[in-house]
């Protein structure tokens, strides 16, 4: 378009609070106010070459309007360019080098319908807020984009300015007329509010809604202008809502017939909760990622079962490399970052799962293990109770087992160390064991390796460390029935071993067990004492076995006896493995 300059009037402009700037801005800022069409014009004198719509490539800059220099544009925003540089960040701002300005003699009016999740990534990423923007980020309407274009052209020609040439149009649109189907007695009972047909169509018609139908059921066609937020029914609800005016609509709670019970997975995971918050523990999160440092921490080979992982093909930091086959090495990382911040006491757990490699899997991929683990260290919380401090140890965790399954109600118990577990290396060998369910392993607990709290460097700290399947403590409850106690009081033997660091105190049991006869009620682990004997580290284990009495026939001969003869099979089976009677 050519100049003739002329009077205009600004009145419109501003009642909207904004400035005139020149006569091809100020026609752009009308029509935006009028119509909801933002547009653009360029100094066309400033355009080298052909006009083209792209996306920005790497690096590339721009100099956005009000700005002081040029700044790099987002790799894949929209951009007008010519043939030379960038003339404007679509629908967020045009640029310096081809602004209008009161001695442009020639303009180029620009008018489109952008993507609203591209103007407001670019400008986000660039910080920079327009009324342009503000309209896109919305939704813009595609057929009004002629129309905001024409009225630009025509307050131009008002005011004195000549078009020439025709207008160029690139790509084109059809409405889609997009339908949803409304039923007005649903729509009542979701205002808690009785609405007639004639009410809903003539609220629906006042924005541009199309309704076609009868009885109360209805298809409503989309205007052009909603095509971005209207989608659902949920959508035309909200604007009856609107239309009647939110202080209008009633009040009122949902009426529910019942209260829903929770669910067996929830009750479970609150009443274990409750001994572990009990206990002094505190809730942790950890990431369902970890890298490749991690896992060596753990100084496993690469032969081990936890060596292998589920893998991230497109991780953007290497530290989230590896989808997390054991939660030990995230909880002795969680130990590490709270001694360094001193905090105190540390008593943690979670409710979390991992991922163990398989190609036999439903997905092909991996199965899935969901567990809850617990760790502490040092000295607990719980004394605040007693008054006495208590450390963490081994036998704090076998009681907090046993409490679970004394709630839960589950036959939940603690069994020998089992080697072909996949964290039994990672745990100290003299000081482990199995959770089991039915005999079943189910999880473990242990003191964490040296190995691997020295790879921590976590010196003089002996965390303890447990785990156990979560479906293990869903399992049905264990019903137990009341049995009448015998008069005869049952025949309690004590017996004592000095083991080296290879040798289990569950190993033992397990012989006593085996070798006795079937009326041994059961056999406890009572004492233990570390010592050294010729230079080599040893325990000092006091088993207490009880007898069955119930008829009262057992003579303490007889009960000797086979404590002499348990004795015997112990020392023959475990005594060239340094395993000696204690006196």
């Amino acid at each position: 378009m050519k100049e003739r300059r002329t009077q205009r009037s600004n009145d419109p402009l501003e009642a909207a609070e904004i400035h005139s700037v020149s006569p091809a801005v100020d026609a752009t800022n009308l029509s935006n106010l009028e119509f909801g069409q933002p547009t653009h014009c360029f100094d066309a004198d400033t355009i080298s070459g052909s006009i083209t719509i792209r996306l920005a490539r790497p690096g590339e800059t721009a100099w956005p309007l009000f700005a002081e220099e040029k700044v790099v544009v987002p790799e894949g925003s929209i951009v007008i360019a010519d043939d030379e540089k960038i003339l404007a960040i679509a629908g967020v701002i045009g640029c310096e080098e081809s602004k209008t300005t009161e001695n442009t003699k020639r303009i180029l009016v620009e008018s489109a319908a952008f993507d609203p999740v591209s103007v407001r990534k670019a400008s986000r990423a660039l910080g920079i807020h327009t009324d342009s923007s503000a309209r896109f980020e919305r939704g813009s309407d595609p057929s009004a984009v002629l129309v905001g274009a024409g009225r630009v052209v025509h307050l131009l020609e008002e005011i004195g300015w000549q078009r020439q040439g025709e207008t160029g149009q690139v790509g084109t649109w059809s409405d889609p007329k997009n339908t949803i189907q409304l039923d007005v007695k649903a729509a009542s009972a979701f205002l808690d509010r009785e609405l007639s047909d004639e009410e809903t169509i003539n609220r629906l018609s006042r924005y541009g809604f199309t309704l076609s139908g009868e009885s109360g059921r209805y298809t409503v066609t989309i205007p052009t202008h909603r095509i971005w937020d209207v989608e659902y029914v949920a959508d035309l609800y909200e604007e009856l809502a609107k239309s009647i005016g939110y202080n209008d609509t009633p009040q009122n709670l949902p009426k529910v017939d019942m209260g829903a019970l929770p669910l067996h997975r929830d009750s479970v995971k609150q009443e274990v909760e409750e001994i572990l918050l009990g206990s002094g523990f505190y809730e942790v999160f950890t990431n369902g990622f970890h890298g490749t440092n991690l896992r060596d921490r753990l100084g496993v080979s690469e032969d081990h079962v936890l060596w292998s992982h589920v893998e991230t093909t497109n991780a953007l930091d290497r530290g989230y490399g590896l989808v997390k086959n054991n939660c030990l090495a995230q909880a002795v990382e969680a130990i590490t970052s709270n001694v360094r911040a001193g905090t105190r006491p540390i008593q943690m757990y979670e409710w979390t799962r991992t991922f163990h490699p398989s190609s036999t899997a439903e997905n092909k991929v991996c199965t899935e293990r969901q567990l809850l683990w617990a760790i502490a260290t040092d000295s607990l919380e719980t004394h605040r109770w007693s008054g006495r401090p208590q450390h963490a140890d081994v036998w704090f965790f076998k009681g907090l087992v046993d409490e679970i399954a004394t709630t839960l109600k589950i036959p939940l118990s603690i069994g020998p160390a089992d080697t072909s577990q996949p964290l039994s290396d990672c745990l100290h060998p003299g000081r482990q064991a199995t959770i089991r369910l039915n005999n079943e392993v189910v999880g473990i607990l242990g003191e964490v390796h040296p190995r691997i709290t020295a790879s921590f460097k976590l010196k003089r700290k002996r965390p303890i460390y447990f785990e156990v399947s979560r479906s293990a403590l869903e399992g049905p409850k264990y019903i137990t029935r009341y049995q009448e106690r015998s008069v005869q009081q049952p025949i309690v033997r004590s017996l004592a071993f000095s083991l080296p660091p290879k040798v289990q105190a569950g190993d033992i049991v397990s012989s006593i067990q085996s070798n006795g006869p079937n009326w041994i009620n059961s056999v406890q682990i009572v004492d233990l004492f570390e010592h050294e004997e010729d230079g080599i580290a040893k325990r000092a284990v006091t088993f207490s076995i009880v007898y069955g009495n119930e008829e009262g026939n057992r003579s303490a001969d007889e009960v000797n006896q086979v404590s002499t003869d348990l004795i015997t099979s112990i020392e023959q089976e475990f005594g060239p493995r340094g395993v000696t009677l204690r006196a």
